[in-house]
């Protein structure tokens, strides 16, 4: 037994002593005739045994060695015309390489081991290549690339020299080529391609885009726009790579961070996730600093002229953008509050506007927009308008329309339409001014509405206004009118008449359309005397017979809602004479005085005016009056002018 132990102790390190002695002898070999093992005839025939490469060629290829001492190399090696081709599921890739050539300095130092430095970087010339990409179905692994990162700075990895001239990259839909050019040195890396530029350490990475770079949506603006002076910062710190994104768009500066966990990088990419894992921690800052200068140079004309009051205002407007997660792994929340501050010589416009869009990150589709305009501090000053004319009406600038937003599902051809939801407000005390010279004091509003589907839901408040109105003193101290989506809006109004010798209070409740109305007076007084005193400034009793019948015509019109409060009050500030109505012509007859010696007098129908006249006094009972009048005949003219000679004998 003990026989048989030795004779098996013997053959264990009989080969093991065998295996030591043939890989020193390699090793020694190797060291110092390397030469024997690596030449181009031996990889040659490597590549045909691993079938790594598809196919392989050279017009050249050397590998030199040089003896410095008994342990000190220097290794040196060079191919001409290189052509590699390699495939796999994913790619397949062709190139040919004019030159490919690297050196190694190579030392052996007791205690230390082998010692290597690479005193020229290894250079690859290629003068074309072809990748092409294909749409791989099957599951890939997940690719961890930030150690692929890493792997550059490792010191196995020598410096670099590479040019390779039309890369033409082939995708199943697309096609593009460039040049590329890279340089590495121990401690930085620089790549060039397409006019980017990407200048890498171990621990940042800095692109810096071309000059321009066209912007992909088309806004329609005088001149193209631009990126310009694009440049993205990454940090890479232990567990993520914080990124910071400048430029600017033409005036606009803009500015972007977000950051890239390690993790992310170390999974499989799947095109939507890994967009909404960038996105949610994105932060989006765009400044414009003249916003008129900027558009007016911009827009086309007649765009270009900004609508009143903005085009008497100059100023800045700064936009954040944020991202946030909603229900559905594909979906997130553009959440974007923009600031626009705006000033002129006696106007200024300081708002906020929030709008928040939901979009799916895979099908690129919008559901629904909510904006939202909040007035910090708007002052407006309207146009001067005539005081005894009717104000103009207001129209919306036909330029500028609001089109039905609709998306276009391309698989099934169907208009799928967006909810579009509008919020406005403004609810300080000072956020919104209204300046007119047809008021005393600046009109003074707050406000919230909500409009969606052609609902309108909120208020509108009018802040207390004291003011003169035809001569006379009024202050509206409260109106306000409620909106309750598709229902008639609602009005409450307290509004006070400063006359001499009274206080006549008027509440107004109700639907706008027609409100219900009470008056009030202190002194107390009697409905008829509190019309008395608006038409002519004091009670029945001391009116004579002409003015008593127009006060009482007048609180018989009102109460029926054939005359408005606004023509009430109207008549208020003017000298009435008369007012008369007829119930079964359902005719209004008015006459103020317009001097001494001449009057007006008006009649309506329910048809609208039906005739016009001037009176003038001639003196001892004779009047004058001209008139015009609808025609009552059956000629095709439709209008009757008279002049009337009157003679009134009084018994």
């Amino acid at each position: 037994m003990e026989k048989f132990l030795k004779i098996i102790l013997g053959i264990f390190f009989s080969i093991t002593g065998l295996i030591v002695i043939i890989f020193g002898s390699l090793a020694l070999m190797l060291f110092f005739n390397p030469i024997f093992i690596v030449n181009p005839k031996n990889i040659n025939y490597a590549l045909k045994k691993t079938s790594f490469l598809k196919s392989w060629s050279w017009k050249k290829g050397e590998i030199n060695h040089q003896w410095i001492s008994w342990n000190h190399r220097y290794f040196s090696g060079h191919f001409q015309d290189l052509c590699l081709s390699y495939e796999n599921i994913d790619i397949a890739l062709d190139t040919c390489m004019e030159e490919v050539s690297w050196n190694l300095d190579l030392k052996w130092m007791p205690g230390k081991g082998f010692i290597y430095t690479i005193d020229r970087p290894l250079i690859i010339d290629s003068r074309k290549t072809k990748l092409t990409l294909f749409d791989n179905t099957e599951d890939s692994p997940a690719k961890d690339y930030l150690s692929y990162w890493n792997m550059i700075w490792k010191k196995i990895i020598p410096n670099l020299d590479f040019s390779f001239r039309e890369v033409d990259i082939i995708k199943p839909r697309s096609h593009f080529t460039f040049d590329l050019k890279l340089m590495k040195s121990p401690k930085v890396l620089n790549v060039w391609a397409m006019g980017y530029e990407l200048i890498g350490t171990e621990k940042e990475i800095t692109i810096i885009a071309p000059r321009k770079i066209l912007l992909s949506v088309n806004l329609k603006t005088k001149i193209p726009l631009y990126f310009q002076e694009l440049k993205l910062v990454g940090h890479i710190t232990d567990n993520s790579i914080p990124i910071l994104i400048t430029g600017s768009i033409d005036s606009a500066k803009l500015k972007v961070t977000t950051k890239i966990s390690h993790e992310l990088l170390k999974s499989k990419i799947i095109l939507p996730h890994f967009l909404k894992q960038i996105l949610l921690p994105a932060h989006g800052i765009l400044i414009i600093e003249k916003v008129k200068a900027t558009l007016g140079k911009l827009l086309k004309p007649p765009y270009n002229i900004l609508p009143a009051p903005l085009n008497a205002l100059e100023g800045s407007f700064k936009m954040n953008v944020k991202v946030e997660d909603i229900e559905g792994a594909d979906n997130v929340l553009f959440k974007i509050i923009a600031s626009l501050d705006l000033v002129g010589v006696k106007q200024v416009i300081n708002l906020d506007l929030k709008t928040e869009v939901p979009f799916n990150l895979k099908t690129k589709e919008i559901s629904s927009i909510t904006l939202g305009v909040d007035m910090k501090k708007v002052s407006i000053l309207l146009p001067k308008l005539a005081k005894n004319r009717m104000p103009p009406q207001l129209k919306p600038d036909p330029r500028f329309k609001l089109p039905e937003v609709i998306v276009v599902n391309k698989s099934h051809r169907k208009k799928k339409k967006i909810d579009f939801k509008l919020h406005l407000q403004a609810l300080g005390d000072k956020a919104l001014f209204i300046k007119t010279n047809l008021l005393d004091e600046i009109l003074r509003l707050k406000f919230y509405l909500e409009i969606e589907d052609g609902t309108t839901k909120g208020f509108v408040h009018a802040l207390p206004l004291k003011t003169t109105i035809f001569k006379r003193p009024i202050i509206f101290q409260s109106v306000k009118i409620v909106f309750n989506n598709s229902l008639v809006p609602e009005l409450t109004a307290l509004i006070e008449f400063h006359l001499p010798q009274y206080l006549i209070t008027l509440n107004l409740e109700g639907p706008i359309t027609k409100p219900r109305q009470a008056f009030r007076s202190s002194p107390p007084l009697s409905q008829d005397d509190i019309y008395a005193v608006l038409l002519f400034g004091q009670p029945l009793s001391g009116l004579g017979t002409d003015d008593k019948t127009a006060a009482k015509s007048a609180g018989q019109i009102l109460s029926q809602g054939i005359l408005s409060l606004a023509v009430l009050y109207y008549f208020a500030g003017s000298p009435v004479q008369s007012l008369g109505y007829d119930p079964e012509s359902k005719a209004l007859a008015a006459q103020i005085g317009l001097g001494a010696k001449n009057s007006l007098r008006v009649s309506t129908e329910s048809g609208g005016l039906n005739s016009a006249g001037v009176r003038r006094s001639l003196g001892k009972g004779w009047y004058i009056d001209s008139s015009v009048q609808k025609s009552t005949g059956s000629f095709s003219s439709a209008t009757d002018y008279g002049v009337l000679l009157e003679r009134i004998i009084s018994y």
